[in-house]
């Protein structure tokens, strides 16, 4: 970072820097919004970068929707979204993997503290083809906590707001369960359903799960875990139950491939022994040729920061997977050319 890397300027130098300072080493204040999926380790993230840098940092959880228009019209120095554009993509832009995690499928059922969900029984019941607790096909998989769980109708939570933790659900569910999902920002785009009860942000399904009984929703698991709310295990392509951990959604994540823009190609149906396949990678939006030199500089020094220093320090204490491996050479280097 350029407070920490002045220092080590040659004293000779020291002198005709006082006089005539750099652009480059100006203080900066840069502004970004997106996803609300990651905003918690942005602002963990943010913290740790204000005691170290010169620079400002600001972010504000808009939802990957807003997040990507305010980026692309020029409103915000960097952007952040857990789905791609497609369409309205500004020019002269990169996407950089910052984090990655499990999407939770999050409940409010009275007594039952675990639950089994199947991709199937997770689309039945968000569609509204199974709308009570006590339906026999929950029942089936959930044995232990079979007569816990009650007759009363199933409440469904969504994103009111575009997201793209909805995108990544809906594309979850495209390829484990068929039927009307595909990937979309907007809840019935995704699901072809406007059934239940909408929440913007991922905080406000976390709210809404909270205080509405019999209620289920998809959320990521900072949120969840800090709302102490109980959450599903989920069957995966092994045939596991698996619950949305930090350290099964990295071993998924890490058997997934990298795109030319950065970007994950997720195949959710896959068997990773002991992996969470309900996960995403939140991506950061950052310019490739911006109008302020100084600003893209300290976008760039935020990102190497929060990759390199903040996630792999921060990340696993609030459920997110620190991007690690092939996906970190591959961020970096899409670090490198942001500007």
């Amino acid at each position: 970072m350029r407070k920490i890397s002045g220092i080590l300027v040659a004293s000779a130098l020291v002198a005709s820097i006082t006089l005539v300072a750099p652009a480059a080493y100006a203080k900066e204040t840069i502004m970004g919004s997106g996803a609300s999926y990651s905003n918690s380790m942005h602002q963990t993230c943010i913290a740790g970068y204000s005691a170290a840098s010169e620079d400002s940092v600001t972010y504000t959880s808009t939802g990957s929707g807003t997040g990507k228009t305010q980026f692309a019209a020029g409103s915000t120095q960097f952007g952040s979204s857990d789905s791609l554009y497609s369409s309205g993509a500004p020019a002269n832009f990169t996407y950089v993997p910052l984090i990655g995690g499990p999407i939770a499928i999050v409940y409010n059922v009275s007594g039952v503290k675990t639950l089994n969900l199947t991709p199937k029984l997770i689309s039945e019941i968000f569609t509204g083809t199974i709308t009570v607790w006590n339906d026999a096909k929950i029942k089936a998989v959930n044995s232990a906590v079979a007569s816990k769980l009650p007759s009363s109708a199933i409440q469904i939570v969504y994103r009111s707001d575009n997201s793209g933790t909805t995108n990544n659900f809906g594309e979850y569910m495209r390829q484990t369960a068929g039927g009307s999902w595909k990937a979309a920002d907007a809840w019935a785009d995704a699901s072809g359903s406007t059934k239940g009860t909408g929440a913007s942000k991922n905080s406000g399904i976390v709210t809404t799960v909270q205080g509405l009984a019999n209620s289920i929703s998809y959320a990521d698991l900072a949120d969840v875990m800090t709302a102490g709310l109980s959450y599903a295990s989920v069957k995966n392509g092994a045939g596991q139950f698996i619950k949305p951990t930090v350290s099964a959604s990295a071993r998924f994540l890490a058997a997934n491939p990298i795109g030319t823009l950065g970007d994950v190609k997720f195949n959710y149906i896959q068997g990773v022994s002991g992996g969470y396949n309900l996960t995403l990678v939140s991506y950061g939006l950052a310019p490739t040729k911006s109008n302020n030199a100084s600003k893209g500089l300290a976008v760039k020094d935020y990102f190497t920061y929060f990759l390199n220093t903040c996630a792999p320090k921060e990340a696993a204490k609030t459920g997110y997977v620190a991007i690690s491996g092939t996906l970190k050479t591959k961020a970096l280097q899409l670090v490198a050319k942001i500007k």
